[in-house]
């Protein structure tokens, strides 16, 4: 059930197609391009995903060329069926994908055929208990970001007792399906258990949080592609959030110790820092950029940034979303949309329900538009397991999938055409 072969990166081979940079070069079912336009090289980053990156000193930090392993059996049946994050029990109607892209079906596929990295949903046990939402996350995502297995909270309740339960189930699930998994999160101020919220001695934080990062990634070591190291470290002021992280330590260099005690525990994956209401143009934007060169300029080891992406249907920083995208990529670093969901009135109106389709186009064309977006993660599946209606009342519809699991149209159109654009 764990057999391992070693996936090397072949010699580049002649073909009539190259990728350009960020673009997929190789990985398990990986059928188009294998090398790529001068100065990238074909790095491989995980046994689903190589990918083309700077071997010059190029907008990426650092290209890898480590060996990994994969697994030799790599077939996966996937559904016809959309995307959901809440669900497990197989379905009993299956259609076997073929080594083909469809074309304006199964996010995934489409979004790599235009040279990006995946689409992905965030999922945990409890949704992948859901048949409906395992079939759509079978037929539709390349990538699972779990919900809340894997925060503190979860994971550390206690000091040096671990429950790696719902985190194993997730990452089984994903290796499983041929899906690669984003790790969330390790440093945050929210979900901490009061053994952690409690210290006060910097000392004593740099050890358990050295700790914390050394078990959990190096539990999952070569099997997550990408850790959001930290997460929310900004006020919307732009002003530094208070945290224990950040009240003991007096400043940044909490985010020091994170990224380096990560690159210490999982060498090859890709380590980012992530935020919210990054959408809009000002301090909080500004003060984001700066802190992560400022980071970069230290030699902290840090390889992307996100954005979450909770917006609003109609809100007016979503049609200059590209403008966010480029200023978050002047950071020279690989630019991933973290937590997309576009919400409205619980139950909109014709007007809403076309405004956020075209919503839905704008954020995905801008990534598509953006050499440094590399993939989007949409949070959650279907409605009925969304956070949104639970934090803020009166509004939901948020997602590509409605309550019944039932592919929303005027989203779903959307979201392809901006894919397409």
């Amino acid at each position: 059930m764990k057999s391992y072969i070693a996936l090397a990166l072949a010699a580049p081979v002649l073909v009539s197609a190259q990728q350009s940079m960020w673009g997929q070069c190789g990985g398990i079912g990986w059928t188009g391009p294998t090398n790529c336009n001068p100065p990238a090289a074909c790095s491989t980053l995980n046994p689903y995903y190589a990918q083309c990156l700077s071997s010059v000193g190029g907008p990426t930090t650092t290209a890898r060329t480590t060996t990994t392993t994969a697994r030799t059996t790599t077939t996966t049946t996937r559904t016809t069926t959309p995307v959901t994050t809440p669900s497990t029990t197989p379905r009993t109607s299956t259609t076997t994908t073929t080594s083909s892209a469809p074309v304006g079906t199964g996010l995934d596929a489409l979004i790599k055929s235009k040279g990006k990295k995946y689409v992905g949903f965030c999922a945990d046990p409890a949704t992948l208990n859901i048949a409906q939402n395992v079939a759509i996350l079978r037929a539709e995502a390349g990538q699972v970001t779990p919900e809340n297995s894997m925060k503190w909270q979860s994971i550390e309740p206690s000091q040096n007792s671990y429950s790696w339960g719902n985190a194993d189930t997730l990452a089984n699930w994903a290796q499983t399906n041929g899906k690669i998994i984003r790790g969330h999160t390790f440093v945050w101020h929210s979900q901490l258990p009061s053994w952690v919220s409690n210290i006060n001695n910097k000392a004593t934080l740099t050890t358990v949080i050295q700790n914390h990062i050394a078990q959990v990634a190096g539990r999952y070591k070569g099997k997550i592609y990408a850790w959001d190291v930290a997460n929310e470290v900004f006020n919307d002021d732009g002003t530094r959030r208070s945290s224990v992280f950040s009240n003991v330590f007096g400043d940044w260099t909490f985010l020091d110790v994170a990224f380096r005690a990560a690159r210490a525990a999982d060498p090859d994956a890709k380590l980012c820092l992530n935020d919210y209401n990054l959408d809009y143009s000002g301090a909080k934007l500004n003060n984001f950029v700066q802190l992560v060169k400022d980071l970069i300029a230290r030699g902290v080891p840090i390889d992307c940034v996100g954005t979450q992406s909770h917006l609003v249907v109609g809100n007016g920083a979503i049609p200059s979303f590209k403008s966010t995208l480029d200023a978050l990529a002047s950071t020279g670093l690989e630019v991933q949309i973290t937590e997309l969901d576009i919400r409205t009135n619980a139950s909109p109106s014709s007007q809403q329900i076309t405004q956020q389709g075209n919503d839905y186009r704008s954020v995905a064309s801008a990534c598509i538009k953006t050499a440094a977006c590399s993939g989007i993660t949409i949070w959650g599946v279907s409605d009925k397991d969304s956070w949104v209606p639970q934090t803020f009342s009166g509004q939901g519809y948020a997602l590509l999938w409605d309550n019944n699991y039932q592919k929303k149209t005027t989203a779903y159109n959307g979201f392809v055409a901006g894919i397409n654009s």
